[in-house]
């Protein structure tokens, strides 16, 4: 570790400014209010099983020879 914290300059993480943080503040806020509702987001399709680690294997439609 440093042996002078007090030397240490904070730097913000580029991308995170006060505009990105209410934008995604209201998305959340938009996805909750949807859950609510028992509806699912288009954006949070799959979440919940990807953390259960659920694995989906795609259907087949058909198979084209060509």
């Amino acid at each position: 570790m440093a042996e002078h914290d007090d030397d240490l300059t904070v730097v913000p993480i580029p991308g995170e400014d006060e505009d990105e943080a209410e934008r995604i503040r209201k998305s959340n806020e938009r996805d909750q209010e949807m859950e609510r509702k028992g509806e699912q987001s288009r954006h949070n399709a799959g979440y919940d099983e990807a953390a259960d680690g659920v694995v989906r294997t795609p259907e087949i439609e058909r198979i084209v020879d060509e």
